[in-house]
């Protein structure tokens, strides 16, 4: 199998169809799709070939400007939907974990890459207004149908600012039976810092180099993101700027739509999380918080142990 490359990449996102018409496993050979394969194994997410009757399917639908790429694994027998929302820098190839462990409770999955990440359109890890991630949300939910069976979100990092801007502007009732976020963002670490370093170069630069953090204390992960091609090496300035107006035009008070529970690792040094936690109570009343003791900032991604003893939690908490 060839080796998956940013061009093969660029080119599968390019190839994928309307989501209606969607990609089965046939399909894989259709123009731009060549790297299919080759993208769901290098991922992991190749759980079609490996879990009986599983049925994934592949395309994209249009939010606004933004060609997100979505992707969802069906199951017979299945008792309730999932939706995953993957937190900044990150993309649906790094939720393998989160896709397993919904088809192994009785899910059906479905996972989009925000726009500017993954196989998504957009300036890389870029966005110019917090409002555009609560309208991918909208806009894939009403899109892409699956079964009529009671939902749950799981929603990690900037995947939690985005499921706070969808709740802001969602007119009808909320989809989600339950709620679960994973060190969800609001305010970063060194907030401070951050926003005089932005106020002094947002005039002069587009963007500044990232550095990669430790946010997990699973090496193996660490080590997969530093060779992971559809990683942004940068960070753009406009993203920052997006970030400082969100926040400052944020109320900080009751979305309307129920509890949540909320899962947080006190080693976490990319979220100001003992600022957040009473914040996101406020737009959560009767949100349940989770502390645990260890645990970096990419909870979808952390040591087995850890993992295993959050998502116990996420299962009492939902019921399954």
């Amino acid at each position: 199998m060839l080796p998956l490359t940013a061009e093969s990449l660029a080119a599968l996102a390019k190839g994928l169809p309307d989501f209606h018409e969607g990609v089965s496993p046939g399909d894989k050979m259709l123009p731009g799709l060549e790297g299919l394969d080759r993208y769901l194994h290098f991922y992991h997410l190749d759980f079609a070939e490996r879990l009986p009757g599983v049925r994934h399917r592949i395309g994209a639908i249009q939010s606004g400007d933004y060609r997100l790429a979505v992707q969802t694994w069906e199951q017979p027998g299945a008792r309730h939907n999932l939706l995953l929302l993957h937190g900044y820098f990150d993309h649906t190839g790094l939720y393998g974990n989160l896709i397993a462990h919904g088809l192994a409770r009785g899910a059906n999955v479905m996972i989009f890459d925000l726009p500017g990440h993954g196989l998504s359109s957009g300036p890389p890890a870029s966005i110019d207004d917090f409002a555009s991630y609560g309208r991918t949300v909208a806009d894939v939910m009403g899109a892409v149908h699956l079964p009529e069976l009671p939902w749950a979100v799981i929603a990690q990092s900037t995947g939690g600012a985005a499921l706070v801007e969808f709740a802001r502007h969602q007119a009808g009732s909320w989809p989600f039976r339950n709620t679960v976020l994973l060190a969800p963002l609001l305010r970063p670490a060194q907030w401070r810092r951050v926003c005089l370093a932005h106020t002094l170069v947002h005039r002069l630069v587009d963007s500044v180099p990232r550095r990669f953090a430790e946010n997990s204390s699973d090496r193996e992960f660490l080590d997969f993101v530093q060779r992971d091609p559809l990683q942004s090496r940068r960070i753009p300035v406009a993203w920052v700027g997006a970030l400082r107006r969100w926040l400052a035009g944020l109320p900080r008070e009751d979305l309307g739509v129920g509890p949540a529970l909320l899962i947080q690792g006190d080693a976490d040094q990319t979220v100001d999380w003992r600022y957040n936690l009473p914040q996101y109570g406020k737009l959560f009343p009767g949100l349940r918080i989770e502390l645990l003791p260890g645990a970096g900032h990419h909870l979808a991604n952390e040591a087995v142990g850890l993992r295993e003893r959050y998502l116990r939690l996420v299962d009492r908490y939902c019921g399954w």
